[in-house]
């Protein structure tokens, strides 16, 4: 499970549409949903997927998405992940949780930060 998560976000930070795709396609379900706190709705399917992770590959050119932990059981993950500047610098760390059947994501839900206390 934790390596169809290292891809999915793996294409966040591929300079390509065509890289984005094919690693997009290796983990996405069928009917795939996702959702986190930047967009303004939730997004479904390959191709509004890929059009939202392009966006975030021309506003922070050469930014990254890397998996820094996984949880799961059951057939759900929880992701901790770190996004980096094109220098590797922190920008912002997020935690995703996915829905995942026949070692694909058909869900995944993120959140800003870690959900500490406040």
């Amino acid at each position: 499970m934790t390596d169809i998560l290292e891809t999915l976000f793996s294409a966040w930070g591929d300079p390509t549409p065509e890289g984005r795709a094919v690693k997009t396609d290796a983990a996405l379900g069928p009917d795939f949903y996702y959702a986190d706190p930047n967009t303004p709705e939730p997004v479904v399917g390959r191709d509004s997927y890929l059009a939202y992770i392009t966006q975030f590959a021309s506003m922070m050119p050469g930014a990254t998405a890397k998996v820094v932990a996984v949880s799961e059981h059951h057939g759900f993950a929880r992701a901790t992940v770190d996004f980096l500047q094109a220098d590797g610098s922190p920008m912002m760390r997020g935690q995703y949780f996915a829905d995942i059947t026949d070692g694909r994501i058909t869900r995944l839900i993120g959140f800003t930060g870690m959900g500490e206390p406040t």
